[in-house]
């Protein structure tokens, strides 16, 4: 025999008794050898006469064979005789054949570029019975004709890719955080070492999501349905749903609250938003978050819909499922001006005030205005200055709207008039004085929900999917708030001294203390009485606040009830005192918040102290899969121990090493699994149901809104390139403006 590629990691000889000898030419690259036969071990090597005891170890013994010389191998023909039992079984190498010729006549259609591997490999392994059940090697070609996988390409073959149970659990979990394969497969990599060590390619990972969609298929429905039932009748009694199908039984709406979303609107629902996203599914259902405030100031969902189009229809059974599973305890909804959401709020929330989203309108006024007239000139500016401010009455801001828009000769425009008349709905000195309307004066809490949301989901996403990622995000939000209780635990450092704000940090949670203090400082500041009398046991104080545009506010407090009144109303619109009042209290001797103004939603764990929700304790639906996973990780985080442990020492990772492999040969002779589980275990662990032959419910039909069409541009959004326009030097005036040297007006 003569050696060839010395390069690779096997060697492979030419076979001396061959039909086609290996030519003994200088110009390997012109003739590399028309046969080849792979070296190994000779314990892995079969030979004629070689026993087994069935087909299954004789395929395997040769698959590894293959697998470790290089070349794949796969089952071919056999023979059987009268009684239909197997006398004679064909292994051969997976380039064995011919390739398929194209058929195709007509040669317009354009085709896919194309290869086989099959190039008529001669390799080959014939069983045949022994009489008694096994069989032995009665021939065994061992030649090749073609060259085989080496370094660098070996992890390519067939034989080398086996996606294990960790692999798929990997993907799953990667999936829930919206880590789809291919960054899957690059986390994989980095985790392992080398593209060589990850036993599976991006194609193959991408595979587990073909296989998910596929399980899933016309009972995407139906699983989600059952999983809702399962969970409120055995792992969350307080989880409630309403769903509605049309008269295929498709499925078009869906709501859903679990018990904590339940308890935290109980306690911080005075004031919610919901605003529509787009693209989260493949349906192209609308998803609508219910989103509150919590007691750190940080956003909080309590309940989810998918409806099938933005219409008013849609949105009334929304708001009447809310009302039925909520109640309608609610002071106030902020939306955007959608007109489908107001005429359902209307109808279905008579009494709640409803009011649409400052931040929606204001960021309207380049496009109906003109975007140089709004960056360029100072209307804006002024403008702002009485639509933002909360201790504005609403006359003055009449007055001073008009003022302005009368100023840049805006009185006649038609937009600018619309959104006049819908002042009530929008600016703050309108609603100013109503209870806890300050918490949510815009949707961008439902739009930074929306965009929190959307690192989790995907528009090809099934419902199934698109339900367990947004369960995930719903355990980092809710897990993030558990570290916020944690650290309320902490006492803030005071930084006035003051009794009072000791007290404050003791009942409020540490990101209002914050707040509270910011009160407390500006009451030690700079403000001016400019009157201070008592009449009747009640102290009045007449404050001038430099910090307010120096505006007077009115504080009256009294002395035997403590009860405190402040006309700037910040205890009205967000539930904690002003500056004005701590200024008085302190005035008065008091060192303590008057506990009449200390509202619950603020303080440390209100959501536990305030709800009457008793939650009972989250069972898993699979206590049995749940206590494996529980095993699994056990296992992993005692065998990285092990790893730490070693720290280094190669003695001690080669005896680790050696037991892992005592370990796995052991339970490979103890489990009747095989090799691997069967494809469909591990999506049915994704899922968390087994689907069911019946359909009960078909899955929404492909819905047409907004978001599932790609967004145009509009002409102000291109000139800006999507970001904020600033101010540059032009080189002709030497002044910073929106201009530049080729447009300059100005002398030089």
């Amino acid at each position: 025999m003569q050696s060839f590629m010395e390069n690779e990691e096997v060697l492979y000889n030419s076979a001396e008794t061959s039909p086609n000898p290996t030519p003994n030419s200088d110009n390997l690259t012109h003739d590399l050898g028309d046969d080849w036969i792979p070296e190994c071990d000779i314990e892995k090597k079969p030979i004629v006469g070689q026993l087994f005891p069935d087909i299954d170890t004789a395929f395997n013994f040769y698959y590894h064979y293959g697998s470790t010389c290089g070349f794949v191998s796969r089952r071919s023909t056999e023979r059987k005789n009268k009684q239909n039992k197997i006398t004679r079984k064909y292994f051969v190498c997976s380039r064995a054949g011919l390739p398929e010729d194209d058929k195709s006549e007509d040669q317009s259609i354009k085709k896919r570029k194309t290869t086989s591997a099959k190039c008529d490999c001669p390799a080959k392994l014939i069983l045949a019975s022994n009489g008694n059940g096994g069989f032995y090697v009665k021939e065994f070609t061992e030649y090749h004709n073609h060259s085989f996988a080496g370094k660098g390409t070996m992890q390519f073959l067939r034989c080398s890719r086996s996606l294990t149970e960790f692999h798929k659990r990997f993907i799953i979990d990667a999936a829930k955080l919206n880590i789809r394969a291919t960054r899957a497969h690059a986390i994989f990599k980095s985790m392992i070492g080398s593209y060589e060590n990850v036993g599976a390619t991006v194609v193959d990972f991408k595979k587990i999501s073909r296989d998910i969609k596929e399980y899933i298929g016309k009972h995407d429905a139906d699983i989600l349905i059952q999983k809702f039932k399962d969970i409120q009748a055995s792992s969350d009694n307080n989880f409630r749903f309403e769903y509605k199908t049309d008269e295929n039984n498709h499925l078009t709406q869906l709501f859903w609250a679990d018990g904590v979303g339940r308890r935290n609107f109980e306690v911080f629902g005075d004031v919610i938003s919901f605003d529509a996203t787009y693209r989260t599914n493949k349906y192209g259902m609308v998803f609508i978050p219910f989103i509150g405030i919590d007691n750190h100031w940080k956003s909080v969902t309590f309940a989810a819909a998918l409806l099938e189009k933005e219409d008013a229809d849609n949105y009334k059974w929304a708001c009447e499922s809310f009302k039925k599973i909520f109640g309608s305890s609610v002071k106030c909804i902020v939306t955007d001006q959608d007109p489908a959401m107001k005429i359902a709020i209307e109808e279905c929330f008579p009494g709640v005030k409803h009011r649409l989203c400052m931040w929606h309108i204001m960021k309207k006024f380049p496009s109906k205005l003109g975007t140089l007239f709004c960056a360029e000139s100072p209307f804006m500016d002024k403008l702002n200055n009485f639509v933002w401010s909360d201790h504005s009455s609403t006359n003055e801001f009449e007055a001073g709207w008009n003022d302005v828009v009368s100023e840049f000769g805006l009185s006649d425009n038609t937009w600018l008039k619309e959104m006049y008349s819908l002042r009530s709905y929008w600016v703050p000195a309108f609603f100013n004085d109503e209870p806890m309307v300050g918490l949510i004066r815009t949707t961008s809490r439902s739009e930074s929900s929306n965009f929190y949301f959307n690192h989790f989901v995907q528009k090809g996403d099934t419902l199934s999917e698109f339900y367990l990622c947004f369960h995930s995000a719903i355990e980092k939000q809710r897990n993030n708030k558990g570290l916020l209780n944690h650290k309320d635990d902490l006492m803030p450092i005071p930084k006035n001294k003051k009794k009072i704000e000791k007290d404050a940090a003791e009942i409020y949670t540490k990101t209002m203390f914050y707040k509270i203090q910011e009160q407390i400082t500006a009451s030690c500041g700079d403000i001016v009485m400019e009157d201070m009398s008592v009449v009747d046991g009640v102290k009045s104080l007449k404050l001038k606040d430099p910090f307010l545009k120096n505006k007077i506010f009115e504080v009256n407090f009294n002395l035997s009830t403590h009860d405190i009144d402040c006309s700037c109303n910040l205890y009205t619109r967000v539930g904690y005192l002003c500056s004005h009042s701590f200024l008085c209290l302190s005035l008065s001797g008091i060192s303590f918040i008057p506990r009449q103004y200390v509202n619950n939603r603020w303080l440390k764990r209100a959501e536990e102290r305030f709800s009457t929700l008793v939650l009972s304790d989250v069972a898993e639906l699979n206590p049995e899969e749940d206590a494996k996973r529980k095993k699994t990780r056990d296992c992993w985080f005692e065998f990285q121990g092990c790893i730490s442990d070693a720290s280094g020492d190669i003695e001690h990772i080669d005896f680790i090493h050696k037991s892992l492999n005592v370990v796995r040969k052991h339970i490979k002779n103890s489990s009747n699994l095989g090799d691997s589980a069967p494809k469909h275990n591990s999506i049915g662990d994704f899922i968390g149901l087994q689907v069911v032959d019946e359909v009960t419910i078909l899955p929404p039909n492909q819905s047409n809104n907004k978001g599932c069409r790609k967004r145009i541009i509009g002409a102000a959004e291109k000139s800006l390139g999507g970001k904020k326009r600033h101010k540059r030097k032009c080189r002709k005036c030497n002044e910073f403006a929106f201009h530049e040297s080729r447009n300059c007006t100005g002398d030089s």
